[in-house]
């Protein structure tokens, strides 16, 4: 069974590499027809919008678009252009070398730059949609290091991470209190509106036991603007009504009475 298995993954391994084989043949085969100046205008274009239709297969192909991109100027073959463009919008993240391309062909025509504005967007999104899913598997990292850079970036990301929320909301209850803080900075970054959450209260609740008084006030100061909703911490704050310092004894009692129900 094992050896059958084996077998098994050489086949899949050697057919995806014989499909990748064969999308980077069709895709240079297309863009020849889009740079062939012996063609009609509306076979070349017909070209580029089959590459388009590839979408990242087509990825083997940017190169020679931006090429000719670049080659073109003013509104000379302006469908050209255009489909030229949009086929870099629909190959996504790969493309985002052809950005510059694209940057320098801005001002040709008002339909060019409506396709650069929406082919760039496309490209963004994909890219970014290609760094959310790295970042997210690295928040899974024995690396306290690389798992803050992690939350951080996503954060930095803003709502274009909003499919690393619930790997976020782990990471909420991390054992390393920065990355809790810079966790909940994360989620504020990517849904500014939403309300804070009975996981995002409890992990700020944790700081309330931190060592450094500076982390406790902090913390305290943090679950009073919450008001109500962190109600569900009343216990955590109570004892903290002793705290050696008097900052945070102050804090914690006006604290308590914002959320208290």
């Amino acid at each position: 069974m094992g050896r059958g298995f084996a077998v098994l993954v050489v086949f899949v391994v050697a057919a995806a590499g014989r499909a990748d084989e064969a999308d980077d043949k069709l895709a240079k085969q297309l863009t020849t027809v889009v740079r062939d100046p012996r063609l009609t205008t509306a076979q070349r274009v017909e070209a580029a919008r089959t590459l388009g239709r590839l979408e990242n297969r087509a990825a083997a192909a940017v190169p020679d678009l931006i090429l000719q991109l670049d080659r073109l100027r003013g509104a000379e073959q302006e469908p050209l252009q255009e489909a030229v463009i949009a086929a870099l919008g629909r190959i996504g993240s790969p493309a985002r070398e052809g950005l510059p391309a694209m940057a320098r062909a801005k001002g040709r025509s008002v339909d060019i730059d409506l396709a650069i504005r929406q082919a760039t967007d496309q490209i963004l999104a994909a890219s970014d949609s290609q760094d959310v899913l790295a970042l997210t598997k690295q928040l899974l990292s024995s690396d306290s290091s690389v798992r803050l850079r992690a939350v951080k970036a996503l954060g930095n990301l803003g709502p274009a991470a909003r499919f690393a929320v619930p790997d976020l909301t782990t990471t909420l209850a991390d054992r390393d209190p920065d990355i809790r803080r810079a966790s909940v900075a994360a989620l504020r970054a990517i849904n500014p509106e939403a309300a804070a959450s009975e996981s995002v209260v409890r992990s700020i609740a944790l700081d309330l036991r931190d060592a450094d008084p500076a982390a406790r006030l902090l913390a305290v100061r943090a679950l009073a603007r919450f008001g109500r909703r962190a109600a569900i911490v009343i216990d955590d704050l109570q004892p903290l009504l002793t705290d050696p310092d008097p900052d945070v004894r102050r804090a914690v009692a006006d604290a308590i009475s914002r959320v208290s129900p």
